[in-house]
């Protein structure tokens, strides 16, 4: 009898779980209610494989965004969906990565996300018209959100690379090399440390409070031989150096 009772519930968990997973992906997000700077266009397929034609965050567009929903994750409970959005050939915003949901986490695998540094540089509000150079290419092996209460981070392992970094500003073509910052978690924040080996001496650790939604970060400048010559004017506007050279930064 218990043989019974028990191939019926793993029957009708399978049925339940084949219901949620081929239910249309539009009538999902309908049913959504997404914070108003967040807008979803021509979604199709299924919740188990689905593709959006575009999602709009902050009149940032994000293109050709696909979704594929892992069968066995749901038998878990812990709902596993890969993503993927953009394409090589276009321009705009292109990545992939592993969402793991559970009741007091959020994680994320292999997280690979590139973006022109020109599309972030439009987004910041500067003193002069700057174009900027190259490509940002986003990394996490591993990412986990504790969103049981507060959103905290619990563990971070990445890389942020601004690929042949270079900026035209006031008709002048600035060179800066390739900066890196590597991200860790400390006391629930997100923490980005930027590596001092690179063309402007640049050292910064900026801190991202998830819980909160501020951001705040400290560091210096400290020109080398390899400082552009063409910013050592305008170093005299971060303040004055102190003993060692450095110039500091904080916001």
């Amino acid at each position: 009898m218990k043989k019974w009772f028990a191939l019926i519930a793993i029957f009708l968990s399978s049925y339940v779980v084949f219901l949620v997973a081929s239910m249309p992906l539009a009538l999902v997000i309908n049913n959504i209610h997404l914070p108003k700077n967040i807008k979803v266009t021509g979604a199709f397929g299924s919740v188990w494989q689905g593709e959006i034609a575009q999602v709009t965050v902050n009149n940032n567009q994000i293109q050709q965004v696909k979704t594929q929903l892992s069968f066995w994750s749901l038998l878990t409970l812990s709902p596993q969906v890969q993503v993927s959005f953009g394409d090589a050939m276009a321009a705009g915003l292109e990545g992939k990565f592993i969402l793991t949901v559970t009741t007091e986490q959020l994680q994320l695998n292999d997280v690979e996300l590139y973006v022109a540094a020109n599309d972030i540089a439009k987004q910041l509000s500067l003193p002069i018209p700057v174009t900027a150079q190259g490509h940002v290419e986003l990394t996490f092996t591993e990412l986990k959100l504790n969103i049981a209460g507060k959103l905290t981070c619990e563990q971070a392992q990445g890389q942020v690379t601004w690929l042949r970094a270079g900026v035209v500003a006031l008709d002048t073509n600035i060179k800066l090399g390739n900066i890196k910052a590597d991200f860790d978690c400390e006391q629930g924040d997100l923490i980005a440390k930027i590596e001092p080996k690179n063309n402007l001496g640049l050292s910064f650790n900026a801190r991202l409070s998830l819980a909160n939604q501020k951001a705040s970060g400290q560091g210096h400048i400290k020109p080398g031989a390899n400082f552009p010559q063409e910013l050592k004017s305008v170093l005299s506007l971060l303040g004055h150096a102190d003993n060692q050279g450095r110039y500091p930064l904080r916001f």
